[in-house]
């Protein structure tokens, strides 16, 4: 599986092997034409490579055509009945899913005429994501983004953006909200909203935060992010070919490739530029949290370490202050979510106050209060103990 030498895909494919343990009946018995093997992992990376490539020649295909051309160009599948091409899109429906990391692919939970997201049973849910979790086989002739739109945002729609030039872009340039790392960090996070932080491997719950349970989920391999852009992988296959100014717009790839890159960025956000959210991660980073046994190098490298040697072409330079319209676009609505629970929370305690170092003004109010308070208490104190022995003295001059 080529990759960009910075990303360490090792763990991919034992990470696949592990996800064909839940295959269906139909299609551990399947074998593809070409070169007449099973479905094992190498077998799906290839299948996912011929898949990508003609992605690239035909933008806004479906599963259907996918299947035809699998047949015709690739040579990996015979023309069958309707059995076998149920069975055709179930696996081009997952190997999809597989190959991308958007999504896991259920199976055994409907009949082969439905496709199926998989759902954990105590998986939060913002809302934002996931609006159906099974969808009709027959949205097989449809193509791809709008297959992945009856799901949910699971690409999250490109942003309406101002018409370039003039006041309006002026005016909302000035309000654009900023993200200082010192401010919105994991610590933080943790710390006063009492966030809990899930680790998953579907890419679309990346950032999903639900308010109802304080839980934050975390893609877990930002090396496949990294794959993607460099090889311009599966993901794109979901890339939107409409028109701009579409009633319902949806990702193309320019929107995927700053997705990609964004994601990246939310770890040095979260975790890197903080001394204590890189302590945090430290903690919640263990191998009973994270999704896989073999865990991805390149996590650890982005929320610990204080560099990396990725190109600034997938991570820009850290900085000390973020804007969610130039920084994280795509990422903005579930950033937003985040922000808004976040500053409805106020201090109820001391303990929260020392704690609490969002509002500047309030922060060091309250030290201001406290080392003002602290000395007039020192110098009540001292006066009573100069009262206490000059009283002292005086009942022992009178003897």
């Amino acid at each position: 599986m080529s990759s960009n030498p910075a990303a360490d895909m090792t763990w991919y494919i034992p990470w696949l092997s592990c996800q064909l343990a839940n295959l269906p009946q139909c299609l551990r018995e399947f074998r593809f034409v070409k070169g007449n093997v099973p479905v094992t992992a190498l077998s799906l990376v290839d299948m996912a490579s011929f898949i990508a490539e003609s992605v690239v020649l035909d933008q806004g295909c479906s599963i259907d055509e996918l299947i035809l051309s699998l047949h015709e160009r690739g040579g990996y599948f015979d023309q069958g009945d309707n059995a076998t091409d149920a069975a055709h899109r179930l696996l081009v429906f997952a190997a999809l899913g597989w190959t991308s990391m958007l999504y896991q692919p259920a199976f055994n939970v409907c009949s082969l005429n439905e496709f199926a997201i998989h759902q954990d049973a105590t998986q939060p849910d913002s809302g934002l994501v996931f609006h159906n979790y099974k969808l009709p086989a027959d949205f097989a002739d449809r193509p791809l983004h709008a297959l992945l739109r009856g799901f949910g945002n699971l690409l999250p729609a490109p942003p309406q953006v101002a018409s370039p030039g003039g006041a309006n872009m002026v005016r909302s340039a000035a309000s654009w909200t900023a993200l200082y790392p010192t401010e919105l960090n994991a610590h933080i996070l943790h710390e006063i909203l009492g966030v809990h932080f899930r680790w998953v491997d579907s890419l679309a719950l990346h950032l999903d935060y639900d308010k109802s349970t304080h839980t934050l989920s975390l893609f877990a391999f930002p090396s496949q992010c990294v794959h993607m852009l460099y090889s311009r992988g599966p993901i794109f296959a979901f890339a939107s070919n409409e028109p701009d100014g579409a009633e319902d717009p949806r990702a193309d790839a320019d929107d995927i490739r700053d997705l990609l890159r964004e994601v990246l960025m939310s770890y040095r956000l979260l975790f890197a530029q903080c001394r204590k959210a890189r302590k945090l991660f430290r903690r919640i980073s263990s191998s009973d949290e994270i999704p896989f046994s073999q865990p991805d190098a390149l996590l650890s490298v982005l929320c610990v370490s204080k560099s990396h040697n990725l190109s600034a072409e997938y991570l820009p330079e850290d900085r000390p202050v973020y804007f969610i319209p130039r920084d994280f676009c795509m990422l903005s609505e579930r950033l937003q979510l985040i922000l808004r629970d976040l500053e409805n929370v106020r201090p109820k305690s001391m303990v929260d106050l020392v704690r609490d170092k969002r509002d500047t003004v309030q922060y060091w109010t309250f030290w201001l209060v406290a080392i003002i308070g602290g000395v007039g208490i020192l110098l009540s104190l001292t006066q009573v103990v100069l009262q206490v022995v000059q009283l002292a003295q005086q009942a022992s001059q009178s003897k």
